[in-house]
């Protein structure tokens, strides 16, 4: 019987939902501290953003790629095809970052984090 915390899980469906979920956390936690850290040091949305995904993009694909998928093959399809996913739900946070500041006149921390809902609901 395999735990959730080894490093290949069962080919089944749920097993697989599981740990998307757990690695989102993990990738979720790491991509919010960089992005408000990086706003309590000053740095605009989109920067905060833009170091907070980065961060967050290395551990999910590595996460995701051991623990998740860990039997498939890694080849350039695959990463193309997670790259994408990615860069169209940043753009999604990104508008939502953008209207937040613009339209509601909110700086800070605040809205760097309004768009992490939008990117989650749209990468999941």
């Amino acid at each position: 019987m395999h735990s959730m915390w080894s490093t290949q899980l069962p080919d089944k469906i749920h097993a697989r939902i599981a740990a998307f979920s757990l690695v989102g956390v993990a990738n979720t936690i790491v991509g919010v501290s960089i992005i408000a850290i990086a706003g309590i040091l000053g740095a605009n949305a989109i920067v905060a953003n833009i170091l907070g995904y980065g961060a967050g993009l290395l551990v999910s694909f590595s996460l995701n790629s051991r623990i998740t998928f860990g039997k498939r093959k890694i080849d350039l399809y695959t990463v193309a095809r997670f790259l994408c996913a990615f860069a169209i739900a940043f753009l999604v946070n990104i508008a939502v970052v953008l209207v937040v500041t613009d339209a509601l006149k909110l700086h800070g921390v605040l809205p760097s984090l309004a768009g992490v809902p939008a990117f989650t609901v749209t990468f999941y």
